[in-house]
């Protein structure tokens, strides 16, 4: 990557965190340094409440699956109670979300899929894995798409990787940042290349807002984009239709 594709991508950025706000990555707890068993038990709680908000959060800003975590251990007792509940009900428990249902379906295979791996609810044990061994164990248990895993490698354990999201590579096309017809594969590279864990993480992050607010697939509404001063492709969307 080129300094000046480099410098671009940080402007960028700075102009949407101001928009979006900043992009921070949840950090887990750390063992207790003594042993006692409440201490723990909060350690492990907070940890898995962590890994799964990252799977609620697939295919959007991370953030939107950290509040959806929060209001389901608001309501429920644990993991493994999510894992048997009823989907309407947890899809009613994080509100005015219109894809609260998908958040429960993506979470509810992964909490099986888990249990049946492990026979138990600890989703700490993803923590203390070495990062190849936590790629193959999620990996292994064929939950998640390409895209899925690496998003989730990324939001939640900070590996440098870069989903290769067909959505975000629209958006990254539109506004300039790659060469056009580069593909999703191809964009990864590009960017685990040249940017760090956290500009990855902010990246990911921000176009996944865009895409979602503005940079639709068809009838993109630029009016409101942040981007628009800066996108190549807001004058050929901005025109009127005929």
């Amino acid at each position: 990557m080129s300094e000046a594709t480099k410098n671009k991508i940080r402007v960028l950025l700075q102009t949407l965190e101001r928009r979006f706000g900043k992009v921070e990555r949840q950090e887990f707890m750390p063992p207790p340094a003594s042993a006692d068993m409440d201490a723990a038990l909060a350690v492990a709680t907070r940890n898995s409440e962590i890994v799964a908000a990252a799977v609620l959060g697939l295919h959007g800003p991370p953030q939107d699956g950290v509040e959806s975590a929060r209001k389901l251990m608001g309501c429920y007792v644990d993991w493994n109670e999510i894992r048997v509940a009823n989907r309407e009900s947890l899809a009613r428990t994080m509100g005015k979300d219109p894809r609260a249902m998908e958040r429960a379906t993506s979470l509810q295979r992964f909490l099986e899929a888990f249990f049946l791996r492990q026979r138990n609810m600890n989703l700490e044990c993803l923590v203390q894995m070495k990062p190849s061994e936590r790629k193959q164990f999620l990996s292994d248990i064929e939950v998640f798409s390409r895209e899925e895993l690496a998003a989730i490698l990324l939001t939640c354990f900070g590996h440098p990787t870069f989903p290769p999201s067909e959505v975000l590579n629209r958006v990254a096309l539109r506004c300039g940042l790659l060469r056009p017809k580069t593909t999703a594969l191809q964009m990864c590279k590009i960017f685990e290349k040249g940017l760090t864990p956290q500009e990855l993480l902010n990246l990911y992050s921000h176009l996944y807002s865009v895409a979602l607010k503005h940079c639709h697939e068809e009838a993109p509404e630029c009016g409101g984009c942040p981007l628009k001063p800066r996108c190549p492709s807001a004058k050929q969307f901005s025109k009127p239709r005929k």
